[in-house]
């Protein structure tokens, strides 16, 4: 792949790119190839480690997609990006190397892979597929406050699931934001969501002072999934797209929930 091959993207100050890609649209062989080739050392080396395949190649694909999606930003080919990780395993791109400053975070599940950029914030994303197996009320008991537990109980089957899975992401994107792993108790953070006006409310433990510059958006990008951004900014300007790493990419508009 060229740079020239790459539709050129720019970003905002407080603007945040969040790039998907279905894993069952990148499985020609010759785009397997290209992944893989992309990947450093260290990522090629946890690719091996996967042993059920499904898991190889979402991993596969989300590595793919943060390359391809970076240079979009960096005039950096895929595989020359390097990254470093802090003390609690969160990737940065690798200081002093040359490489443009951008700041990104990636997940992945079944089915989806998401990937969000922004020029300078800390930012975390978290998607999760809403029909994974689980005992969903035992892990609202000990990762949700007493306030999540208390709306969480006012509802029932598909609503109760959805709504403990916007939480979880929400949760899960907060704590990645901040980069200090599972040191952050998730009992701790409150976040309370509300359809009338479509918002998000957020709490921490002690923590007042922070909240005017935490951003958040929540939302469906399929059926079958949640995702939620976290990201330190004071305002959010928020564009999702589509796309198959080495190929194409399309805007997608989005409905979401933002904070208040």
């Amino acid at each position: 792949m060229k740079i020239e091959d790459l539709q050129s993207y720019s970003l905002a100050a407080e603007e945040v790119h969040i790039w998907l890609a279905r894993p069952e649209q990148c499985c020609q062989p010759e785009l397997i190839e290209t992944y893989q080739s992309w990947l450093d050392e260290q990522e090629r080396s946890r690719y091996e480690r996967f042993h059920l395949p499904k898991h190889r190649h979402e991993y596969l694909v989300a590595h793919a997609l943060l390359r391809s999606s970076l240079s979009r930003y960096g005039k950096c080919l895929p595989q020359d990006w390097q990254f470093s990780r802090n003390a609690c395993g969160r990737p940065e791109i690798l200081a002093g190397c040359g490489l443009p400053t951008l700041r990104f975070n990636l997940s992945h599940t079944e089915g989806l892979v998401a990937c969000a950029i922004t020029p300078t914030a800390d930012i975390g994303i978290d998607v999760e597929r809403v029909t994974r197996a689980g005992d969903w009320s035992a892990v609202a008991n000990v990762s949700l406050s007493d306030r999540e537990l208390t709306d969480l109980t006012k509802l029932s089957g598909p609503e109760w699931k959805h709504h403990f899975f916007r939480l979880w992401t929400l949760k899960e994107a907060y704590i990645k934001a901040q980069g200090k792993g599972l040191s952050m108790e998730l009992s701790h953070i409150t976040f309370r969501l509300h359809s009338q006006p479509e918002l998000i409310y957020f709490d921490i433990a002690n923590q007042k002072e922070q909240l005017k510059i935490w951003q958040f958006a929540s939302g469906k990008p399929t059926l079958m999934h949640c995702m939620a951004l976290a990201v330190h900014l004071n305002e959010l300007d928020l564009r999702t797209i589509w796309a198959i790493p080495a190929l194409m990419a399309q805007h997608a508009t989005a409905a979401y929930v933002y904070n208040h």
